[in-house]
């Protein structure tokens, strides 16, 4: 049964109980208040009967007595007040005497069962206001029990699906929705869980294809085009004789075209080794300053190309524990992405500092065009960059950053950059794991706090 429907006979079932019970009410209490005012009745015939004046006759008071009989009807009260009015006419104390404690007695007994059907309506009138207002309240006990029962609890366990969907986990067991408002909401999600995994099967059986593809091609082509770069090299140093000049630059376009795809397919074939989960890290003690030197030296043809300068701050007696050919290829990929953005005649700085928890801040600061905020998160993305129409020397693969992020992360570390507009950007990552000759290192500087 629908949860609506639950409702709308919880509610009429209420409405036609409250209707039931105000009625009785009604009638209880209207007949107490005629048992009351029988009751009145009866005090004030009895109080005017008792203090009837033996010694004088007043015309209005036997009057007044026989006003009060006619209402009596012809009840045996009646024929005791029609006796003692009599009494009282003839002005006979002794027969009016009798008359009257004939008629207290009998009285009496009338008064007696007027106050036992008082007390019995009374009875009534509180057992049908109680059930009057119960209605209600047991409404809304049922009423509570049918939310939480039929609506919190399919609601919860609908909620801890999606969170598992939120957090990639669809090893659950789709179960036979209930035959209501919630079951329909159900199976409309078990309807979408299940295209989304069918989905997921498929996209990740594609992306499969497309890494084996990637990991094959590249595999394939870097063969042919470390042929091709040789053989151009060898055309350029005049192996084959002296060439003409516009041959030369000819050919010396298509040896830096060369080497941009090899950088490509170089960048491939890391990407898919990381994907794969096939790139373990060498790690090693070695020198921050003996690292960032190679890399700088690796990069001075591109640095006086560009007419950019390269500072790197000394730091002489740090220490860290990296695979150095990686973290050169993250240095690398980050100078030379602020070479390219940087003007004529600006320096890059590689500078290193610590972050609030003791590990190893390393930035790469240019003074180039900065990049937009909303481009900020993109140029982490596969085959994402920037474009540097002021300075177009090198030609990126849009896979540098990726891989950068990917090496970062394997060191245990966290990439990001910090940009304005106009500003310059700069570029900085994490280290966990470093020491100086000073003693200090992460754990020490976390103990000291």
């Amino acid at each position: 049964m629908k949860i609506r429907t639950r409702l709308n006979v919880l509610a009429v079932c209420i409405m036609v109980g409250m209707c039931w019970s105000g009625r009785e009410l009604l009638k209880s209490y209207e007949q107490h208040r005629d048992i009351q005012t029988q009751i009145d009745e009866i005090l004030d015939l009895r109080g005017t009967i008792v203090f009837l004046d033996l010694n004088s006759f007043d015309p209005k008071l036997s009057t007044v007595l026989k006003e009060k009989r006619r209402q009596l009807g012809t009840s045996k009260r009646a024929e005791l007040v029609s006796n003692i009015i009599q009494a009282y006419n003839e002005q006979d104390p002794k027969i009016m005497r009798q008359r009257i404690y004939q008629f207290l007695k009998t009285d009496e007994k009338s008064y007696q069962r007027a106050l036992q059907s008082l007390a019995s309506a009374d009875k009534q009138v509180k057992t049908f206001a109680s059930i009057t207002l119960g209605f209600p309240l047991m409404g809304l006990l049922l009423l509570m029990f049918l939310v939480r029962s039929h609506l919190f609890k399919s609601l919860e366990r609908l909620n801890r699906r999606m969170m598992d969907f939120l957090v990639d986990r669809y090893s659950f067991q789709f179960t036979e929705p209930e035959n209501n408002e919630i079951g329909a909401i159900q199976r409309t999600f078990n309807s979408l869980a299940q295209r989304v995994i069918n989905n997921m099967d498929e996209l990740k059986s594609l992306d499969q294809a497309k890494s084996d593809f990637l990991s094959i091609a590249s595999h394939e082509l870097r063969t042919p085009m470390t042929s091709i770069k040789g053989s151009l090299s060898l055309l350029t140093n005049g192996v084959m004789g002296k060439l003409e000049p516009q041959a030369e630059k000819l050919l010396r376009i298509a040896e830096m075209e060369t080497d941009r795809l090899i950088r490509l397919i170089n960048d491939l074939l890391d990407l898919a080794k990381i994907e794969a989960g096939k790139f373990p890290l060498a790690g090693a003690w070695v020198s921050w300053d003996e690292t960032v030197l190679k890399t700088n030296q690796s990069l001075l043809g591109l640095s006086s190309t560009a007419k950019v300068n390269l500072y790197a701050a000394p730091t002489p007696h740090l220490e860290v524990f990296i695979d150095r050919d990686r973290m050169q290829q993250i240095l690398t990929n980050l100078i030379s992405n602020a070479v390219k953005f940087s003007p004529d005649g600006g320096t890059v700085y590689i500078e290193v500092g610590r972050t609030g928890n003791g590990e190893l801040l390393v930035q790469v600061r240019d003074e180039g065009v900065g990049i937009a905020h909303e481009d900020q998160e993109l140029i982490f993305q596969k085959f994402r960059q920037s474009s540097s129409p002021e300075n177009p020397i090198v030609k990126g693969t849009g896979l540098g950053l990726t891989i950068a992020r990917a090496l970062v992360e394997e060191h245990g570390g966290t990439i990001g950059v910090a940009s304005e507009k106009g500003k310059g950007a700069t570029f900085y990552f994490t280290l966990p794991k470093w020491r100086d000759a000073y003693g200090s290192s992460p754990e020490a500087i976390r103990e000291a706090a």
